[in-house]
Order: structure tokens, then C-alpha cells, then sequence
């Protein structure tokens, strides 16, 4: 039954892991768009790929919503849920027949970038605030708590990577791998190092190197803790984003710093 707490968690999850899949394919976009501009048709197949992969997974997970939706209509406000989906599935679609264009030599960036800026993840709705009527003063507690709610989540998530990182500190095998790894990484010119790629100032530093038509590579660190560590070595710094040039790490307090740090890098060659 909809009513039921396990279920309208399952319905929050697929929202959130829909939320999620929207935000990776306007990041894979970014970077498929700047390889366009640069690379033109011939030697961007992997990149179409990936995108196409990512479009493919965001349909699923609309697909699944759309199927489990009507089993939910004991909550308030379940319709604007049902039309929000509608809404993306008819914007995804037309991405996936204008991504058909492309093999037909008849393909526009810009019609597909107005179709992407559709998809805002932050669009889609919050199952918390679904079966609640609140008032304006009511809606910003809940804004509130969510927002230490989030921070209390990240910061859950900073204790377990550096008790990982410790565990590598201690461990000089896995330091010699993380600087194997690191000498790999730094093969790109530019390597723009992240620390979970739904947050706000790691999506418009892509927006910014894409739109610089910078050749760059990227390493989500929250996957090897070993590689998160050495970066921070070389950096000296613990937060994420990071920009390293040539090996040489470009620092970045903000994101006007990084638009200004471009034409030292082009000045050194890159």
C-alpha cells in the first residue's frame, strides 16, 4: 500500500538516484560538448558513448517512476510528481532522437544544450515535502533542517575518508600505489581532481574548463582514498576542487580564481 513507510522510501530513493543520474549526464555533457568543439565528429566516440550510456540510465529511472508512481496516490501532491516525470521523459526523448541526428550529419549542439538545461536535477521533487501542507514559515524550518541534515552527511563522509586516508598514511605500499597512480593521472596536462561530482562548485569549475576549451581529465578522489591522499601531499590543501597543471597545482579559493588561473596555464605551454 502507498501509505506504507517502506514503500514511499523506495519512491524517495529512485527520486534521489534520479536527481543523481541528472546531475552526471549535465556533467558528461559539459565534456562531451567542449570534445565537439575541439575534436569535431571524427574522434569523440567515446565520448558519444558515455553520453549515450548516462541518457540511456536516466530513462530507466524514469521508466521505473513512471511505473510505480500510481501506487502512490495516497500522497498529497503525487500529481505534480506524476507531471514533473512526464516532463523529463518527453525532454529526454527528444534528447535521444536529436542524439540520433548525430550519425546523420545533422546534429546541433545548441538545440541539445537548451534540451540538457531543461533537465534541472534540482527539479526533481523532494518526497519529504510531497504530503506536507506548510506554511512559509514552516517550509523554512524544513529547508533549514535538511540543510544540517546535509551538512551533518557530508561531514560523516569527511570522518570515513580520512579514516581511510590514515589507514593509507601508515601503510607505505599503498602510499608507493597512490604515487603509481598519481604519475598516470598526471599524463593529461590538466587534471581537474573532485570530491563527488553533485557538488555546486565541482560542476561550475567543469562549466568553466569546458567552456575554456581546455583538454582536461577528471578523478573523482572519493573513489581511492590512496589518490586523495597524495593529492592532498601535493597540494598541501584538503579541499576539493583542485586544479593541477603540468603536475603543479593551481590554487583555487573560488571560481573566479579558476577563470583568472587560465592564462597562467597557457602561458606556461599547456
Amino acid at each position: 500500500m502507498a501509505g506504507n513507510e517502506d514503500e514511499e522510501d523506495v519512491l524517495g530513493f529512485k527520486l534521489t538516484v534520479l536527481r543523481d543520474a541528472m546531475i552526471h549526464l549535465r556533467v558528461q555533457f559539459l565534456h562531451f560538448q567542449s570534445f565537439y568543439e575541439k575534436e569535431g565528429l571524427e574522434n569523440i566516440g567515446n565520448d558519444l558513448k558515455a553520453m549515450k550510456i548516462i541518457l540511456m540510465v536516466v530513462q530507466n529511472k524514469i521508466e521505473e517512476l513512471k511505473s510505480i508512481i500510481p501506487e502512490y496516490l495516497e500522497i498529497k501532491n503525487i500529481g505534480m510528481v506524476k507531471q514533473k516525470i512526464e516532463d523529463f521523459d518527453l525532454v529526454v526523448t527528444e534528447i535521444v532522437l536529436e542524439m540520433k541526428e548525430f550519425e546523420r550529419d545533422n546534429f546541433l549542439m545548441e538545440k541539445v544544450e537548451k534540451l540538457i538545461n531543461k533537465l534541472n536535477p534540482f527539479d526533481v521533487p523532494n518526497l519529504e515535502t510531497l504530503d506536507q501542507e506548510l506554511s512559509p514559515n514552516e517550509m523554512m524550518k524544513t529547508i533549514m533542517s535538511k540543510s544540517a541534515k546535509k551538512q551533518q552527511d557530508k561531514m560523516n563522509k569527511e570522518t570515513i575518508q580520512n579514516d581511510e586516508e590514515n589507514e593509507v598514511r601508515h601503510d607505505n605500499s599503498r602510499i608507493l600505489s597512490g604515487q603509481r597512480k598519481i604519475y598516470k593521472i598526471f599524463r593529461k596536462p590538466v587534471v581537474l581532481f573532485v570530491n563527488h561530482l553533485e557538488e555546486d562548485i565541482t560542476l561550475k569549475s567543469l562549466q568553466v574548463l569546458n567552456e575554456s576549451q581546455i583538454d582536461y581529465s577528471i578523478f573523482d578522489v572519493s573513489t581511492d582514498s590512496e589518490v586523495r591522499l597524495i593529492v592532498k601531499y601535493l597540494s598541501d590543501c584538503e579541499t576539493f576542487p583542485q586544479l593541477f597543471a603540468r603536475g603543479n597545482f593551481e590554487k583555487l579559493s573560488d571560481i573566479d580564481s579558476l577563470i583568472t588561473s587560465f592564462p597562467k596555464l597557457y602561458d606556461n605551454g599547456i
